[in-house]
């Protein structure tokens, strides 16, 4: 591995952090009214309510497969295809005016931060010398803070020039073209370690009975 290769691949990591997040973050906020707009109104209340719950449940659930897929096919292509992932959500939101489209899209790209994280993780383990992860680690924290403040007012300044309905799939186009902007950068930056999938175990319902029964004591 090359001298430069672990900034190229933290470039990458970050790079494509900000990118992923900040279209995650300027379009998803706004769903809500989105929904009062496509729905009548017991429909949207409804449909608002399960999208709040799809973003509990799917954020604690996709952590799973999650690191199953990034130890079978490698983080750099299973970021790719998470990455991919999000874009199929967008583009139901952008192409299906309707609130179950909303909800089915959702599903897709709600809890990218979630199914990514095992890869991102993972990814930050093997360019970080292991005295430095701690830092390593925070300065990953800080970097997902900066999409977080600057999404939603991307997304609220486009609500404000072309109303909720047209500013709000504007978000997600945008939001479509930033994730493939992030595809791109991490298949140049991030190294392909998917030389490494082969060793992961095949059936991924035997790692639960791997796992420790009782907390690990200090």
């Amino acid at each position: 591995m090359k001298e430069s290769s672990p900034k190229r691949n933290m470039t990458g990591l970050l790079g494509m952090i900000i990118l992923v997040g900040m279209g995650e973050h300027m379009a998803e906020r706004f769903l809500p009214l989105y929904l009062q707009q496509l729905a009548q109104a017991s429909t949207a209340v409804m449909a608002i309510g399960l999208l709040a719950g799809m973003d509990d449940l799917l954020s604690a659930l996709y952590s799973f497969p999650g690191g199953y897929l990034s130890d079978r096919l490698g983080t750099k292509r299973a970021l790719l295809f998470f990455n991919a992932l999000s874009m199929i959500g967008y583009l139901c939101v952008i192409f299906i005016r309707s609130w179950w489209a909303v909800l089915l899209g959702a599903a897709f790209f709600i809890s990218w931060s979630a199914i990514s994280l095992p890869a991102t993780m993972d990814l930050l383990a093997k360019i970080v010398p292991k005295n430095r992860r701690t830092m390593g680690v925070s300065m990953l924290s800080l970097v997902r803070r900066v999409p977080k403040m600057l999404g939603p007012v991307v997304g609220g300044g486009c609500i404000a020039l072309w109303g909720v309905e047209t500013g709000v799939r504007a978000a997600f186009i945008m939001a479509l073209a930033l994730a493939l902007a992030a595809s791109v950068l991490q298949q140049k930056m991030i190294t392909d370690d998917s030389g490494d999938a082969k060793e992961a175990e095949p059936n991924p319902l035997k790692l639960w009975r791997e796992m420790p029964v009782r907390m690990p004591s200090s």
